[in-house]
């Protein structure tokens, strides 16, 4: 049975439809393709991630040169050095008042070597965690300095107290010329090349810069 002539019509016009749905959904394809391309960037001109970003994120002064690893300024270890004596200053304040001012000017052998046991008593409560955990005392943190052995290592509490502490704190026995031995004697030694004391060189160790200060650090 041959279809009417209004069935073919409409057959007709509903191929006619389909085609030109057809060419408009490929017309429309063509034209947001260049659109996503253009929103595309190449993988050079990415911006960085967080990651790579720290990973290259290196303590630096404004200038541009890091102080970290370089053997710590003279004038820093002499302020470094004025903080942790204004701090020691105000621990013995307690016991000169005990003992009273003129009997601490004239200490017999005995009373010294009990002022010593409070010297480093005092010191290790006062400096103990610092030295433990960073090699530092209060005043060198202040200047991200910190004492180490001569291979780069952090120099131990015990290496500390043992070797670079008691030696000098035992000159100060010596008859005469005790006090100069440990006070001006021994920070002479630090206008070396290797800007070190003498209880540096007993001790094996030094001082650098362990991490850096937002500060420029002042010359030497």
């Amino acid at each position: 049975m041959e279809p009417t002539k209004a069935e073919s019509d409409a057959q007709n016009a509903t191929l006619a439809a389909e085609t030109a749905s057809l060419s408009q959904n490929e017309q429309l394809a063509h034209q947001e393709l260049p659109a996503a391309q253009t929103n595309q960037q190449p993988q050079s001109e990415l911006p960085a991630t967080t990651t790579e970003v720290a990973a290259s994120d290196e303590p630096i002064h404004a200038d541009g040169s890091s102080k970290k690893g370089q053997l710590a300024s003279r004038t820093h270890r002499l302020l470094a050095s004025l903080i942790d004596s204004f701090i020691h200053l105000l621990v013995f304040i307690p016991l000169i008042w005990f003992v009273g001012l003129e009997t601490f000017k004239n200490l017999s052998p005995l009373q010294t070597l009990l002022v010593s046991l409070y010297s480093m008593t005092t010191y290790l409560l006062i400096h103990g965690y610092l030295l433990y955990h960073y090699g530092q005392t209060i005043g060198k943190s202040e200047f991200g300095m910190r004492i180490q052995l001569l291979n780069g290592e952090k120099a131990s509490l015990q290496h500390v107290m043992l070797w670079r502490y008691l030696p000098i704190v035992l000159m100060t026995f010596v008859p005469v010329i005790g006090q100069f031995l440990s006070g001006i004697f021994n920070v002479l030694f630090i206008f070396g090349k290797q800007r070190r004391c003498l209880h540096d060189y007993i001790a094996g160790t030094e001082v650098r810069y362990y991490y850096d200060m937002p500060q420029q650090s002042p010359p030497n």
